[in-house]
C-alpha cells in the first residue's frame, strides 16, 4: 500500500510540475504582449524548464527538441509560436526551453542567434533552426512551420518512407 501512495505522488508531482512550466511559460511570454507581437499561448502547452546542464545532456547523447529564446524578442515569439502550432498536431510531449545561448556546447551550429530550435536525435543535430525575422510574411510562416513539423517527425521517428 505504501509503494501504490509513493508512486501516486510521484505522478502527481511531476504532472504538477509539468503543469507549473506551462504556466510559467504562459504567463512569461504573454507578459510582453503590450510591447511585443501579441501571442495567446496554451497553459496546456508542452514547454519544459531545463537548465544548461540538461541541454548540453540531450545535445550529447539524447533525443528531444530543444528552443532557446526570448520573450523580449519578436523573433522568439514568431519561432515558440510556430514551434507550438506544429508541436500540436503531433505526438511530441516536451519542448526543452532555456533562455540563454550561454555554456550550452553546440559544435556544429556556426554563429548561433537566438532564437535557435534544435532537433536532436540520440545526441546527433538532425536539423536545426536559427529565426532572425521578427515578422514573417505568410510564405515564410508556412515554411518555418513545415521545417518544424518535418523536424518533429524526424526526432519522434515517427516519419513514414515509400514501403508505408
Amino acid at each position: 500500500m505504501k509503494k501504490i501512495c509513493l508512486i501516486i505522488i510521484i505522478i502527481l508531482l511531476t504532472a504538477c510540475n509539468n503543469k507549473t512550466d506551462a504556466i510559467r511559460f504562459k504567463q512569461e511570454y504573454e507578459s510582453y504582449n503590450k510591447d511585443k507581437i501579441e501571442l495567446t499561448i496554451s497553459d496546456k502547452n508542452i514547454v519544459k524548464y531545463s537548465t544548461k546542464e540538461e541541454i548540453n545532456k540531450i545535445i550529447k547523447e539524447g533525443t528531444g527538441v530543444i528552443f532557446i529564446g526570448t520573450p523580449k524578442e519578436n523573433t522568439s515569439r514568431t519561432s515558440i509560436n510556430l514551434l507550438l502550432e506544429a508541436a500540436d498536431s503531433t505526438d511530441l510531449k516536451e519542448i526543452y526551453y532555456i533562455d540563454n545561448l550561454k555554456e550550452i556546447n553546440i559544435d556544429k551550429i556556426e554563429n548561433s542567434k537566438m532564437p535557435l530550435v534544435l532537433f536532436i536525435l540520440e545526441g546527433q543535430t538532425i536539423s536545426y533552426s536559427i529565426n532572425e525575422k521578427e515578422e514573417l510574411n505568410e510564405d515564410e510562416e508556412i515554411n518555418l512551420y513545415n521545417k518544424y513539423l518535418d523536424s518533429i517527425h524526424e526526432v519522434l521517428q515517427d516519419t513514414c518512407d515509400e514501403e508505408c
